[in-house]
């Protein structure tokens, strides 16, 4: 009896025929809904016929009595209670399988049949034909009285309508599909005590026909037979990673050669962590068995010999998807401690998925491989189809390059398991992990503003801007109107009160805006008593209540500003959505986002430290209203983001303590990257620093200490500053000397070590110099420069001060004046045409665009002309021949999305071929404007978007000079690249070689010429503090909400942080720069120097 699923008009006596014969005549493995709301719409029947497909089926309980006409051959006109009727049945149906195809393809990635028919029960097959209805129905496709006399004449009729679309091309309509669609809709099912329904454990069994993971350990007297080794093989194939500790290295040997022999087999070949396709017969397995030490990290596959004999009592065992005893426990971490199996990460991948969980994972300790496996295990537990898994998942990072890589990461992770396995499922995974949400905290939160947009007053397609143009404009105007009260209140003389010019204070009130949205703060809450009261300085009360008045006012303007204009601006994302989230009739709105009400999600979030207390609670509020397990890595140590409101207590504010029964807590000390002995005098120094008075560092060596895996200095240890390396300078002038020196030393060793054959990557070649500011950066390259060697650097915050920047502003200027001479001339002299105009008519056009001579019409034109022509003349030999004229590109911008035609002429002329000859600065040139395409499409809609609104946003970005970092080119495999940035930009990178040269300032000194802001909550309202220097004498004011005393030890613990960022960035050597008779608190008296 087939199994019924919902409910309809029992006094619908057509209906009711059609349902009871479906149910007597088909089996229970058909299920029927009647009557159901499924795939967004409410249909009369649809049947999920196992092997066959789906049936959508319009019911019609029509009397003949009732049936009119056939009208215009496309309705059929019934008598109701009503009046006539006009009905299409077969449309109808047709509409809702088009409907259930849609959502299938885009819920389970699949395509199973789906096909329509209509049923008219107390219709006669003579009637039918006589009144003509097989014009509105075909007949093959209908459904009447005479085909449910009996079960073979409903089984004919089925069989016919199936016979007819048999040739559709779709996917087979399998077990595991049948129950995909039945997982998605059936929400009302028996839940077990367990809390698995009956359609999750029938998946289960379909989805997991192989483990996840299989941990092995072999004693010394295992042979390993064959049988043992061909079902780790075929566990493997299907997709099971592998965990194996052997104690001899035949058997590891045994069974790497079985695996290498499937994937051969296969056409398939390890490179490294990687699978790929051999498409030379030629190409072979890396590293190839015969150079494997003790030790393999394959993908899906860990192998490790024990570096000394194990336990005598210890058998050979299996562990299958982390599912241990506390007795296994205890063995696998010891086997941890003999071998490279890394328990750690182990213990964190097949965590339960009903945790939240935190990880304070150490630098180098393999955190993005962690999080990668974390969500394959994720994956694999949850009974779900891998596409709609990608809707599950989020992933917050850092920066917007995180976000990049992690995405690229996935990608490789799933790409491989295709590879690997054939199966399907993990391409459309592949294809889903564009749309998944990876992304910066402030992305998401614009995601989360944009889907809640009306509860925000915001209207579709919000938009974005970092500019501070408008910004600046309002400070001007709500300063200047200040400024006038005061001065009609007290006097002309009000601005000398002040103490300060009134451009300076723009510019004060800019920056101070500036520090509090770094800090999550949400200015327009602030009221003038949140700013507290001068300490000891009657003299500056007006500047302080200027500064109280006016901050809050901007921002609250220039909000509304904005949102009348459906934009909001990046630094105030996360304060927008603090405010929303806060809200009590908030909740509702904010659940709604949840589309499957009885899926389990999760929240991946990285670099947590770096995360504010605002960002940190809008994080958990929206993980609880959107039941999100949270899985949260971080590292207290690496800190280093003070200035954007990071604390070092962010752990502390999840106060875990609370309810510890929903947490799991790891760690992960096991490094990759750095040599170990390296790792080993750097803990000198780490430990030191933890046990200062001051705690510099927040350190405890039994759970901090990085435990090193790579050995590259072994034969170096007789001198150790081979490695570990003090540079002593006699004062500031021996400083890049004594640098360059060094540079040319690691040179040197990168050639002997080369020259002995020993291969090293780029990455172990790189040479690193670590600042602290942009300027210094600036300062060696130029300086390093007139020594003779090239230094490259990235200072940050750069873009729209680049040159790719530059020129593409020069081409939209053009394109708006594209009949103007001086525009015209500006892009021809350009990198895009960069043409070479002869001297006498160059200089004759110049002079003429100088002295300002071509208003006259007929004169500007005849320029116009000119310089087009030899526009036209570069295009003519472009490969494009659409996009072959000056006048084709302009009329392009009415026929094209404009970031299209743009894009376009980008391709067309190429424009980085004539910034440089230099490959590496084209490429820089390149991932640029790249970047600027990628700020474009952030900060706007892009089918709306004006060729003159994307002049305006590039012109008011590069003169407010928003702050965005410019992208580098990483180096080339066999070039010893020597780079030169900062350490926060250095922040999740690693390099062979580090060289500190600013190490001698004093840790704990704060300019007196910056504005200092410290912001805390106290009974729920802000407490403002700062310090800001006032009039060109170097005088400060300061208010009592900051504590100068405070600021200096949180700064000397920050730049503690930041040097142990610096110093686990190294791969091979680190060196450091003493200028010496410094005896302050700064770096270079940190380091450890007796090792």
């Amino acid at each position: 009896m087939g199994k019924l699923i919902g409910s309809g008009n029992t006094e619908n006596f057509g209906e009711k025929i059609f349902i009871d014969k479906a149910q007597e005549y088909l089996d229970d493995t058909n299920i029927i809904y009647w009557n159901r709301q499924i795939f967004g719409r409410e249909f009369d029947v649809c049947i999920l016929m196992p092997g066959k497909g789906i049936l959508v089926v319009e019911l019609k309980g029509w009397r003949e009595e009732n049936i009119l006409r056939v009208e215009n051959n496309e309705a059929v006109i019934i008598r109701t209670a009503d009046g006539e009727v006009a009905a299409s049945p077969q449309k109808q149906a047709r509409g809702y399988r088009f409907s259930i195809e849609r959502h299938l393809r885009k819920t389970i990635g699949k395509f199973p049949l789906v096909y329509q028919m209509v049923c008219l029960p107390q219709v006669s097959r003579a009637f039918f034909r006589s009144h003509r209805l097989d014009v509105v129905m075909e007949e093959k496709f209908t459904i009447l009285k005479e085909n449910l006399v009996d079960n073979t004449a409903f089984f004919n009729k089925l069989d016919q309508a199936l016979r007819e679309v048999s040739n559709w091309n779709r996917d087979p309509f399998d077990r595991r599909t049948m129950l995909e669609v039945r997982n998605l809709y059936e929400t009302d099912i028996n839940i077990d005590e367990d809390g698995e329904s009956e359609v999750e454990k029938e998946l289960s069994s379909v989805y997991h026909q192989h483990d996840y993971s299989r941990f092995y350990y072999f004693d010394e007297s295992d042979g390993l037979h064959g049988d043992i080794i061909n079902d780790m093989t075929a566990q493997y194939l299907h997709g099971c990673k592998l965990y194996c500790v052997f104690s001899k290295k035949s058997q590891m040997m045994s069974v790497l050669n079985a695996l290498d022999i499937a994937l051969t087999q296969r056409g398939l070949v390890r490179n490294r962590e990687n699978i790929e396709i051999a498409f030379d017969e030629e190409k072979s397995h890396t590293p190839s068995v015969t150079s494997v030490d003790d030790m393999l990290m394959g993908f899906h596959c860990s192998m490790s010999v024990l570096s000394e004999p194990f336990d005598n009592n210890t058998n050979s065992f299996v562990i299958s998807n982390g599912q241990y005893s506390p007795a296994q426990k205890l063995i696998l971490k010891k086997l941890s401690e003999q071998s490279q199996f890394n328990f750690e990460q182990y213990e964190v991948e097949h965590a339960s998925p009903e945790k939240n969980i935190v990880i304070r994972a150490g630098a180098g300790t393999g955190k993005t491989y962690t999080m990668i496996s974390r969500i394959g295990f994720i994956c694999y537990t949850q009974n779900a189809p891998l596409q709609k898994m990608a809707d599950r998942i989020v992933m917050i990072t850092f920066t917007n390059e995180a976000a990049d890589q992690m995405e690229e990461k996935l990608k490789t992770y799933f790409r491989n398991c295709y590879l690997l396995t054939s199966n399907p499922d993990y391409l459309e995974m592949i294809s889903r992990i564009d749309h998944m949400q990876i992304s910066t905290i402030h992305s998401y939160a614009k995601n989360l503003i944009a889907q809640m947009g009306t509860s925000f007053g915001y209207g579709i397609d919000l938009g974005t801007t970092s500019s501070e143009f408008y910004r600046r404009k309002k400070i001007s105007d709500l300063l200047d109107a200040y400024i006038h009260q005061k001065g009609i209140e007290y006097g002309k003389n009000y601005t000398d009160k002040l103490g300060m010019p009134v451009y300076a204070i723009r510019e004060s009130i800019l920056d101070f805006i500036g520090k509090l949205h770094n800090k999550s703060v949400d200015i327009q809450d602030i009221e003038p008593q949140d700013f507290g009261t001068l300490l000891n300085d009657e003299s500056h009360g007006e500047l302080h209540e200027l500064l109280a008045s006016v901050i809050p006012s901007v921002e609250r303007e220039y909000f509304e500003e904005l949102l009348e204009n459906n934009k909001i601006h990046l630094s105030s994302m996360m304060s927008i959505l603090n405010r929303f989230i806060s809200k009590p009739d908030s909740e509702s709105r904010i659940r709604e986002l949840k589309t499957d009400k009885n899926a389990q999600q999760f929240m991946f979030v990285d670099e947590f430290q770096d995360t504010d207390d605002s960002q940190i609670e809008s994080l958990l509020r929206i993980a609880q209203l959107l039941d999100y397990n949270l899985f949260l890595v971080g590292d207290i140590k690496q800190c280093i983001y003070r200035f954007r409101g990071a604390k070092e207590k962010a752990f502390d504010q999840l106060v875990i303590d609370n309810a510890p029964e929903k947490w799991l807590e790891f760690s992960l000390q096991r490094n990759y990257r750095t040599d170990k002995h390296l790792l080993d005098i750097f803990d000198r120094s780490f430990t030191a620093w933890g046990e200062m008075d001051e705690e510099l560092l927040t350190y405890d060596a039994a759970k901090d200490k990085l435990i090193g895996t790579r050995d590259y200095n072994g034969d170096y240890l007789s001198s150790k500053n081979r490695f570990y390396r003090r540079l002593p300078a006699a004062n500031e002038e021996m400083r890049i000397p004594v640098l360059v020196e060094e540079i040319k030393r690691i040179q040197r060793r990168i050639q002997y070590e080369e020259s002995h054959g020993i291969k090293l990557s780029a990455k172990e070649k790189s040479i690193a110099i670590l600042v602290r500011e942009n300027w210094q950066a600036d300062m060696i390259r130029t300086d390093c420069a007139r020594l003779g060697i090239s230094v490259h650097t990235n200072t940050g915050g750069d873009l729209y001060m680049s040159q790719p920047a530059m020129d593409m502003l020069t081409l939209v200027n053009a394109l708006v004046h594209f009949d103007e001479a001086d525009y015209l001339y500006n892009l021809v002299t350009s990198n895009f045409f960069n043409l070479d105009i002869p001297k006498s008519n160059l200089y004759e056009l110049r002079m003429k665009i100088r002295t300002g001579k071509w208003r006259a019409k007929v004169d500007e034109k005849e320029q116009v002309n000119y310089l087009i022509r030899y526009m036209n003349l570069l295009l003519a030999n472009t490969v494009d021949k659409k996009f072959n004229t000056w006048e084709t590109i302009v009329a392009s911008l009415r026929t094209q999305p404009i970031l299209q035609a743009v894009r376009k002429i980008y391709s067309t002329l190429e424009p980085w071929k004539h910034f440089s000859d230099d490959p590496w600065k084209q490429h820089y040139y390149q991932l640029n404007v790249d970047l600027l395409f990628e700020q474009l499409i952030n900060a706007y809609n892009v089918d709306r978007l004006t060729i003159n609104t994307l002049q305006e946003h590039l012109y008011n970005s590069i003169i407010s000079q928003v702050s965005v970092d410019s992208r580098t080119p990483t180096s080339n495999e066999d070039d010893t690249a020597i780079q030169c940035i900062t350490v926060h930009k250095s922040k999740g990178l690693e390099y062979g070689h580090v060289i500190m040269p600013f190490c001698s300032a004093s840790i704990n000194f704060i300019k007196r010429t910056q504005l200092h802001i410290s912001t805390a909550k106290s009974e729920g309202r802000y407490r403002i503090g700062y310090s800001m220097s006032v009039g060109n004498s170097g005088e400060t004011i300061q208010n009592d909400f900051y504590d100068e005393i405070i600021e200096k030890s949180e700064k000397a613990r920050e730049e503690t942080r930041i040097l142990y960022v610096a110093m686990t960035r190294a791969i091979r050597s680190f060196s450091w720069i003493e200028i010496q008779g410094k005896q302050n608190l700064s770096l270079q008296n940190l380091i450890e120097t007796e090792v």
